[in-house]
């Protein structure tokens, strides 16, 4: 079974240590580069999640409208994480309190959004 608050707490650490290094560095989030996107080598088209790294980056600079406009789900993917790790028993009740047709709602919610986002960027970049 997957440790969610594990991997929240390891995605939250990983964060603050990429910008303590790109503060001290003074790098911007564009010029830092961890791994490269698989799907993005080979087909040439950014993928769903592409500039999630430098959107989250951004979020611990405080350049807030840089966050947005590399991926808007970075707002949600920190939220989401500082809330497992700092409150995990609270937000595992409030997942668990929900019906499996409202959880199936959101999940289907969250793939619809994160595929639109996709595509507006998809769409900016062919056009």
């Amino acid at each position: 079974m997957v440790n969610h608050i594990l991997i929240a707490r390891l995605f939250l650490v990983g964060l603050a240590a990429f910008a303590v290094y790109s503060a001290a560095t003074a790098k911007s989030p564009d010029e830092i580069s961890l791994l490269p996107c698989i799907f993005h080598e080979v087909t040439d088209v950014p993928c769903p999640g592409c500039g999630m790294t430098r959107a989250c980056l951004s979020l611990t600079h405080g350049h807030f409208t840089d966050a947005w406009r590399y991926h808007p789900f970075s707002f949600l993917i920190v939220g989401l994480a500082i809330g497992i790790a700092l409150f995990p028993s609270q937000m595992t009740d409030i997942w668990n309190r929900q019906s499996n047709r409202t959880r199936n709602y959101i999940s289907i919610c969250g793939i619809v959004l994160c595929l639109s986002v996709w595509f507006v960027k998809l769409k900016s970049i062919i056009w």
